[in-house]
């Protein structure tokens, strides 16, 4: 067999005001067991001492796959983020939340779902670990990912737990330790529900990044991670890995985050999403019909209709939203 070369993993960490977790977030990448990998760090106007503490690691590391851009002032996730991806050109792309943390194993898990022969994906996704501000585990998994939220929050009685899904408990070393489960679920429904984690769990195909990623970063200073998985979901589909390869960090800070873990159902957010999830759509089909010729040229005529179709779909009321979508099975 030909050897062919594996590509290149561009990761780009937005910092703001992370200071007691942004080290353990680059280390993290640093142990990655896939090596070839350019990591950037962009700093988004920090006013605690994010900046040393970066500086500090990135010293000690002395790696020079790492770099460190500090913005002049503060522009939000998404003009971060875009500064970022302006500073790197592998293939394929990860963003990691400062607060989180990647298993030594994510960047080689992930690169290999993406180049599995049955199905070009747009991009992958993992389950998660929920941790605390000490690191200690709050829960081994988000029971929703790879699931209908809708069903899988309705309450059931005496439903059988996996024995394999219970980790064995190291208690001397005070850590626990979880079977790999491996198995790898395409996703391609052109539906606009959430059941992946966060974007510090994906990785994502930059031709697919630079079709998706929204103009306006004032807009998108927050929540840009529903904005970039939808569309990227309508587009090309996505491989979701069973196992739970990163850690997200629930520390009283988050921005979004700041509900307590209870148990039974995890609404991880006091909000009320409704409104912001409605103006992401309609923001999503604004730069749709305004971007046109670059979608159906990316796309083709027939599944950007489509797309649109379904969008408009998660607009609409019941009956509207019914007949539009039963339109886009016809085309």
């Amino acid at each position: 067999m030909t050897e062919i070369r594996l590509p290149r993993i561009s990761v780009v960490v937005t910092c703001y005001n992370c200071r007691d977790y942004i080290a353990a977030a680059i280390r993290s990448v640093a142990q990655q067991s896939l090596r070839d990998f350019e990591c950037v760090i962009v700093d988004d106007a920090s006013t605690d001492d994010s900046v040393a503490v970066v500086e500090q690691t990135l010293a000690e590391l002395a790696d020079s796959r790492f770099r460190h851009i500090r913005l002049d002032r503060n522009v939000g996730q998404t003009g971060a983020t875009r500064r970022g991806l302006a500073e790197t050109n592998a293939m394929f792309v990860c963003f990691l939340d400062s607060d989180d943390l990647w298993n030594p194993d994510f960047l080689e898990r992930h690169l290999a779902a993406h180049l599995n022969e049955s199905y070009a994906v747009g991009f992958t996704a993992c389950n998660a670990r929920l941790i605390n501000g000490q690191d200690e585990l709050i829960a081994g998994g988000m029971y929703w990912f790879g699931k209908d939220r809708a069903r899988a929050d309705r309450d059931q009685a005496f439903v059988a737990l996996d024995a394999s899904r219970v980790p064995k408990l190291d208690v001397a070393r005070g850590t626990a330790g979880w079977e790999s489960h491996i198995p790898y679920h395409l996703y391609t429904k052109r539906v606009v529900h959430w059941v992946w984690v966060s974007t510090s769990s994906m990785m994502f195909r930059r031709s697919l990044i630079n079709l998706v990623f929204p103009e306006d970063d004032e807009a998108f200073r927050l929540h840009m991670d529903f904005y970039v998985v939808v569309m990227a979901q309508m587009v090309a589909g996505s491989l979701l890995i069973d196992d739970a390869l990163y850690s997200y960090r629930l520390h009283g800070r988050n921005g979004a985050a700041d509900n307590p873990v209870l148990g039974g159902r995890l609404h991880l957010s006091s909000r009320n999403w409704g409104n912001t999830y409605s103006t992401m759509l309609d923001r999503m089909l604004a730069a749709m019909t305004r971007d046109e010729e670059r979608f159906v040229m990316a796309l083709g005529d027939r599944q950007y209709r489509r797309m649109v179709l379904r969008m408009r779909a998660a607009r609409a009321n019941l009956v509207v939203g019914w007949a539009l979508t039963i339109r886009s099975w016809l085309i």
